[in-house]
């Protein structure tokens, strides 16, 4: 069967199938169609909300029942430790602050302000919800899984539980959405790269400044960044939302 043959064969298939289940197709199509948010953009915001949910299951499952994710912890939190130098410690220690209370909410703030005065109010609301949403799933998942920290290898004394980390998921949400609407309103594309490099590297380097410093386990982390990339899919769903 030649290619020409196949593409015939498939286009009738297809009008078949459409003449069959015309609200079905109308629906499919309208969820893979590009022209809208409400079409491709949003079922994959949906794709990667509910695949990052799966995922974090699966990284807590392992962390429950102690699986090799555990070992990976341990192996590669010493392994740091060992290469450890007291410079690069308070490299990392200024750059973790990034990802503490009183800097995202500072930076919520600023945000706020910025976005009534340029009057987007439903975005600022948009902004505290999701800093107050993101924020109280991660006390419930410290809650639920009571995670010791690696208190021995620690640069610096930290309370609370371990898993997930809360600076990774909160930089994750907060300065991924920011970076967004700024890339949104930017014309220049060189400019739309900066300020995306920018915004990953800061929510990449806070993460690992929290393995590093002996604050936190890789898969706090990675269940932090899990944790912030579906909160921010909710944030870029709403805003595109009342935007449109």
């Amino acid at each position: 069967m030649t290619t020409a043959q196949l593409n015939t064969l498939l286009q009738r298939r297809f009008g078949q199938i459409a003449t069959r289940y015309p609200t079905a197709t109308h629906w499919l199509a309208k969820r893979l169609s590009t022209d809208e948010f409400t079409g491709l953009p949003l079922t994959g915001l949906l794709g990667l909300l509910v695949g990052t949910g799966l995922l974090l299951s699966e990284v807590a499952e392992n962390i429950v029942k102690a699986e090799p994710m555990v070992q990976i912890d341990n192996l590669f939190t010493h392994w740091l430790f060992q290469g450890r130098s007291s410079r690069l410690s308070q490299l990392f220690y200024g750059i973790t602050w990034f990802g503490s209370r009183p800097a995202t909410v500072g930076f919520t703030l600023l945000g706020s302000i910025v976005l009534l005065w340029q009057r987007q109010r439903r975005n600022a609301l948009i902004l505290w919800l999701l800093l107050g949403g993101v924020s109280l799933f991660v006390q419930v998942g410290k809650r639920t899984f009571i995670r010791p920290r690696p208190q021995e290898v620690a640069y610096y004394p930290e309370v609370g539980y371990s898993f997930p980390s809360g600076h990774s998921a909160v930089s994750m949400t907060l300065y991924g959405l920011l970076a967004y609407w700024a890339i949104r309103r930017l014309r220049s594309a060189t400019a739309r790269l900066l300020m995306g490099l920018v915004a990953v590297c800061l929510i990449l380097t806070v993460g690992f400044s929290r393995i590093y410093l002996g604050v936190h386990f890789l898969s706090d982390v990675l269940g932090g960044y899990l944790l912030g990339i579906a909160w921010l899919s909710v944030g870029i769903i709403l805003s595109e939302w009342q935007r449109k």
